[in-house]
């Protein structure tokens, strides 16, 4: 009886955990001292989270990224060096079927390229980049395309265009590689200038495109801060224009670091996390120039990894690494504000959150 009764809350949670669209809210987290990832349902018109399941992985999960369609979940899984391809099923969310692939590299960061058939890789210990194929939404063998960009590589992403792509650097390269990217054959090769170089002391981490194509944003993990770029979609170059700081004026930099950024959809908002100062930094963007306006910071859990966006953006769900708990905000689409809704314990050491709508 106590079976069905659990079954019947899970599927009633199912039920209401949508969004005013109709919509199916889902939030993925790399719970990466338990080598594993979680699969948590959320309620689109409270934020509300329920656990509804997990799969295991055979070593330590990081970074994650789906397909267009959320057919399929890609995972770096670090400890073995591998990527998984699994299958995700699009009524629930939940995870099976998982199917592994060698990396190469010890993979800090995976992204999906436009067409679906590539996934890019970033690896911060190996120092290098690689392209793997996709086939029938599954990554097969060895990858097809691997270059070298120097130590501490932390990120791969590529541009609306699908022509080129862009890796972030920390510390002493503090660069970020620029990369022609082919989607016919998944060949990767050094663009002219081959990269850009970050602010003084800056080290660049992460990055993510301004929805109107013109601005990219980097999250900068030594600088605490967090620098805007032109972006020449022609040439697939960035030139840096300003840097601003992510902590208050009185914080000691030399305790803490930043780890993740995201714009959002609007394009009206940039958020950033400061591990250390454990808080998301919040700055509004000016819709002419893309220059930042600081609009202070939110204390979050302790050492905020990485963060996402979800449920159209109405709502931020942050992983405190530090600290196994998830909390989630109410994003104020206006203002940019997050107000703290409600914490949740996690597995061990969050590495990795990301929220898909179904």
């Amino acid at each position: 009886m106590k079976s069905i009764l659990k079954l019947a809350s899970w599927m009633a949670f199912l039920f209401a955990a949508t969004s005013v669209t109709g919509a199916r809210e889902i939030v993925y987290v790399s719970e990466s001292g338990d080598n594993r990832i979680a699969i948590f349902s959320m309620d689109g018109e409270t934020g509300e989270l329920a656990r509804i399941g997990a799969l295991d992985l055979p070593g330590s999960p990081g970074s994650l990224d789906t397909r267009a369609d959320h057919s399929r979940l890609y995972a770096s899984v670090r400890s073995t060096k591998e990527f998984a391809s699994i299958a995700v099923d699009r009524e629930t969310g939940l995870l099976s079927d998982a199917k592994f692939a060698p990396a190469g590299s010890n993979s800090t960061y995976v992204h999906v390229d436009k067409t679906g058939n590539w996934l890019l890789s970033a690896s911060y210990s190996d120092g290098v980049v690689s392209v793997s194929r996709i086939v029938d939404g599954v990554v097969k063998e060895r990858p097809v395309s691997m270059m070298e960009t120097g130590m501490k590589a932390h990120c791969i992403r590529t541009d609306s265009a699908n022509r080129f792509a862009f890796v972030p650097h920390v510390m002493d390269l503090n660069k970020v590689e620029q990369i022609r990217f082919d989607a016919a054959t998944g060949n990767i090769a050094s663009n002219d200038p081959p990269h850009a170089s970050g602010a003084e002391g800056a080290g660049p981490r992460h990055l993510d495109f301004h929805p109107n194509g013109r601005w990219v944003y980097l999250v900068n993990e030594q600088g605490q801060s967090v620098s805007r770029c032109d972006y020449d979609a022609k040439k697939g170059t960035l030139a840096l224009r300003e840097t601003v700081t992510t902590t208050p004026p009185d914080w000691d930099k030399s305790k803490g670091s930043c780890a993740d950024i995201h714009v959002s959809a609007d394009g009206r908002f940039v958020y950033a996390s400061n591990r250390g100062h454990d808080s998301l930094a919040v700055f509004a963007i000016s819709p002419d120039t893309g220059e930042l306006k600081p609009m202070g910071q939110t204390p979050t859990e302790k050492t905020p990894r990485s963060f996402a966006l979800v449920a159209g953006d109405h709502f931020v769900v942050s992983a405190g690494q530090g600290s196994d708990t998830l909390i989630v905000y109410r994003r104020d689409a206006e203002t940019g504000a997050l107000t703290p809704l409600k914490t949740y314990p996690c597995g061990k050491s969050p590495a990795w959150v990301m929220g898909v709508t179904f």
